[in-house]
């Protein structure tokens, strides 16, 4: 009897255990096998787009304005006239100034004449021809203030404001319109202290803006930091960048270049407390691996510490796992993995 109940307990055991060895089904995931390769560090900052070149348009002189030949939107090229200030009095100041000139050439010709006669002393000669040098500079000061009650554009560009009105006065300093060449746009981007020094007119310039792309390069890189914010400014232009003055662009840098680092997708990295963990797969066995971060972007970090060249490190399927879980590798990353 005793000899039947051990052999029922026995076989009691070896069911229980077999049940226990089948119910452990493989997880299945994807891994990657880890090679070491050389990163890229680009960092993103933003600004906003802005006219490179612009003209303020202001008056020499206190004046009413008769004309104002533009509107905003309006494209207007170089030396074209943009408002018409009143100019009587300037016409009237230049004819006088042009009748005193030309009495003093008059004089000095005839007392010319009549020294060689000697009919008139040199003394009196050489006044008359400082006299009319005199009066050539008073006309040609009219003729100048004169031209200035026609203000003209000094760039091409479009008319960006607007805040003239005919009939108001033009005062001296005033801004009347401003003009911006959208052919030569660009950004001022801030930039941070840590990467500021990384930065030269050489290093290579991504922007980005409403789904468009292009490579820039570095205009100007202030060496002092705006005040309040201690970022520094740094004006890229917006080359093949179709935008507006006003247009917030991202502009993103190569601030280093690092060769032999261990690069893992961020997004399989666990954290609990101030640690860090990834799952590695070792003779079939998931195990959970200490690591130590380092720079990240773009969905992807590098190791500093815990992980080397060929571990074959879960990618898909780490949510699943637990300490020495037994998984089964599928997928491309089965076959890759095959006889390594």
């Amino acid at each position: 009897m005793v000899v039947r109940v051990q052999a029922k307990l026995q076989e009691a055991a070896a069911n229980t255990a077999a049940m226990e060895q089948k119910e452990e089904v493989p997880v299945p995931v994807d891994v990657m096998r880890l090679s070491r390769q050389d990163w890229e560090i680009w960092r993103s900052y933003y600004g906003q787009a802005k006219a490179g070149k612009s003209q303020t348009v202001t008056s020499y002189v206190k004046e009413i304005v008769r004309e104002v030949h533009v509107q905003i939107g309006d494209r207007v090229k170089e030396g074209q006239v943009l408002l018409t200030l009143s100019s009587q009095d300037y016409r009237a100041s230049a004819a006088a100034d042009r009748v005193s000139y030309e009495d003093a050439v008059r004089d000095y010709k005839r007392l010319s004449e009549l020294h060689k006669s000697g009919g008139v002393s040199k003394a009196q000669v050489e006044q008359a021809f400082s006299r009319m040098k005199s009066e050539e500079a008073k006309l040609q000061s009219s003729r100048s203030t004169l031209a200035r009650t026609q203000i003209r554009a000094s760039i091409d560009g479009i008319v960006a404001s607007r805040s003239v009105e005919p009939g108001e006065v033009a005062s001296d300093g005033k801004a009347l319109l401003t003009i911006i060449d959208l052919k030569d746009l660009e950004a001022e981007i801030m930039v941070s202290r840590k990467d500021i020094l990384s930065l030269n007119k050489d290093t290579p310039v991504e922007v980005l803006s409403d789904g468009q792309k292009t490579k820039c390069s570095i205009k100007r890189i202030s060496p002092e930091a705006a005040p309040g914010s201690g970022l520094y400014p740094v004006v890229v232009c917006l080359n093949g960048l179709d935008v507006l003055p006003g247009t917030h662009v991202e502009a993103r840098f190569l601030v280093d270049k690092k060769k032999d680092l261990i690069i893992i997708p961020s997004e399989i990295v666990q954290r609990r407390g101030d640690k860090a963990y990834v799952y590695v797969v070792d003779s079939e066995r998931a195990k959970l691996r200490e690591i130590v971060p380092g720079e990240g972007q773009n969905g992807s970090v590098s190791i500093e510490n815990g992980l080397s060249e060929g571990d074959l490190v879960v990618v898909r399927g780490h949510n699943l796992l637990f300490e020495n879980a037994l998984v089964a590798l599928t997928g491309e990353a089965a076959a890759g993995t095959a006889g390594k």
